[in-house]
């Protein structure tokens, strides 16, 4: 019988993906971009020219700031975004504005805001970084003054993520009367379907939650 050894049984990481793997929370000071080097120095690069170098560093560095973000790495991400542009997307479009959005670190977006980023970029689903916000910070946490903000501000609350999720689809999910009550309020669509060709009032009514499926029948919301 055939017994494979240890080593091949091992998952063989691709080198590209070593920062990823290698990184723990709240990576400080300069660690994380010396991973980074450790990638960029590989012997795929050895002869490669200078331009496609460059080329190569442009595609990854958004990755990494983004990887920042999940980190909370404000440091690391600080000097990452000295060597690229603020609006770059990774390989799905999002940017770090997008990241940063989506895990609601609002330290973060006060700076990037500061220094040029744009909350108007969509990535490949079609999503805005405010649509982010609204739907991972706002609904998510339950957090209404957050979303009477974003309201105020014109964000769109009827823009669906990849799976044409909306922000109402995310409420009912969490069973917040309160969310449901204020999107509707706010001129969210119930009619919106997801890509299953469900709507919000479907999913409520799938889970049998009564009190907000008053909600969708009520004129004064609508």
């Amino acid at each position: 019988m055939y017994y494979e050894t240890k080593e091949k049984r091992e998952e063989q990481y691709d080198p590209l993906f070593l920062p990823l793997t290698k990184l723990g929370a709240k990576t400080r000071d300069r660690k994380f971009l010396h991973i980074v080097g450790e990638v960029l120095s590989l012997s795929w690069l050895k002869y490669k020219t200078s331009e496609d170098i460059n080329s190569a560093v442009a595609l990854l560095l958004p990755s990494f700031a983004c990887r920042c973000i999940d980190n909370n790495d404000f440091l690391s991400l600080q000097e990452i975004l000295v060597t690229m542009d603020i609006n770059a997307g990774d390989y799905d479009g999002n940017t770090v504005m997008h990241r940063a959005c989506e895990k609601g670190r609002t330290d973060m977006v006060k700076y990037l805001l500061s220094i040029g980023a744009t909350c108007q970029l969509t990535n490949r689903f079609g999503c805005t970084p405010l649509h982010l916000a609204i739907k991972n910070k706002a609904v998510q946490t339950k957090d209404g003054q957050l979303l009477d903000a974003w309201y105020l501000a014109g964000a769109n609350m009827n823009q669906g993520d990849y799976n044409g999720q909306t922000a109402l689809h995310a409420a009912v999910e969490k069973r917040d009367k309160n969310m449901v009550s204020k999107l509707l309020k706010y001129g969210t669509r119930p009619e919106n379907k997801n890509m299953w060709g469900r709507t919000a009032e479907d999913e409520a009514r799938q889970k049998n939650l009564h009190d907000i499926l008053v909600l969708f029948h009520q004129p004064s919301l609508l």
